[in-house]
């Protein structure tokens, strides 16, 4: 049985909780993994979004023109963005734009670094599915409570989110990684507070809930040659911890925004050089489970 599955340029590899291997999807780049209740979804060559069923084979749901950035499963289908700035409502017989996304309240502000177009990175929901949380590159985080028909800025925009996650199961909390670093909010995604204490530098790319709070990824930059990871208890006082015990003293690169998952105690993530670390104690010690060759993204089974 899978214990987490690697996205690279060529496919999916599945590691079993040994580190042992096998290549599950012959399908080209997969650029995004994304884990719900109803299996693991997956961006395959830009413009292609495939589920896994219970019996562990891959299907494809939709195909698109453009470029997909990120998706989120939801019980009837998903919501996936666009390279070119759109979100997109994906169903099993269509892919509609999400209109309400178009006109939100300073979408003229958004911009890129270092050049291109602003577009939707990550997406998020509360546990209660009744906030969806959009992570525009660069825009902040736009919020709809009415299924997508209207959003809301959240965030400033210069803060620079690269990923957004919401609890598993408290629909009050809702965590981000960002250039400016690590900011999380209780009221479901309205207001955030930054919370950077402990951190060498804050620069921040990943970031994923344990049972016991919250693991995040840093480095130096956008082009850093090593990263870290840290861990913190969610609401208490204390700075965020280094995570040392088995990891390297420097991982290799960013560990970028869909890089990095975690459920209950368990946590996995791959470094740009292809490592592979997993923790079984919400991140209090790591190993070495594999190293898989141009991966890009990974997630628990």
């Amino acid at each position: 049985m899978a214990f987490a599955l690697v996205g690279t340029s060529n496919g999916i590899t599945a590691l079993d909780a040994d580190g042992h291997a096998h290549f599950e999807l012959d399908s080209g780049d997969v650029s995004r993994l994304a884990r719900s209740t109803r299996g693991c979804w997956a961006i395959v060559g830009g413009g292609r979004l495939l589920r896994r069923g219970d019996d562990e084979v891959w299907h494809e749901v939709a195909e698109v023109d453009g470029e997909l950035t990120a998706v989120l499963p939801f019980a009837d289908g998903a919501l996936a963005g666009v390279r070119d700035g759109q979100l997109l409502r994906i169903s099993t017989d269509a892919a509609e734009a999400v209109s309400g996304f178009d006109e939100v309240q300073g979408r003229e502000n958004w911009h890129a670094v270092p050049s291109g177009d602003p577009y939707v990175r990550s997406l998020a929901a509360t546990a209660d599915a009744g906030a969806v949380l959009a992570n525009v590159h660069v825009g902040g985080i736009p919020r709809s409570t009415d299924g997508g028909a209207t959003w809301l800025p959240t965030i400033d925009p210069e803060v620079d989110v690269h990923e957004v996650r919401g609890h598993p199961s408290d629909e009050a909390l809702v965590v981000a990684a960002a250039g400016a670093g690590f900011f999380w909010s209780t009221d479901g995604g309205v207001t955030w507070t930054e919370h950077n204490d402990g951190l060498h530098t804050t620069y921040a790319r990943a970031v994923a809930f344990t049972s016991e709070g919250v693991l995040v990824s840093v480095s130096d930059g956008p082009f850093a040659r090593e990263g870290a990871v840290y861990r913190w208890v969610l609401g208490t006082d204390e700075p965020l911890e280094r995570c040392v015990d088995g990891l390297p003293d420097e991982l290799a690169g960013n560990i970028d925004t869909g890089a990095l998952d975690a459920s209950g105690e368990d946590a996995v993530l791959v470094d740009q050089g292809g490592a592979v670390y997993v923790s079984g104690n919400t991140g209090l010690s790591w190993s070495h489970l594999a190293d898989v060759e141009d991966a890009h993204t990974v997630v628990l089974a």
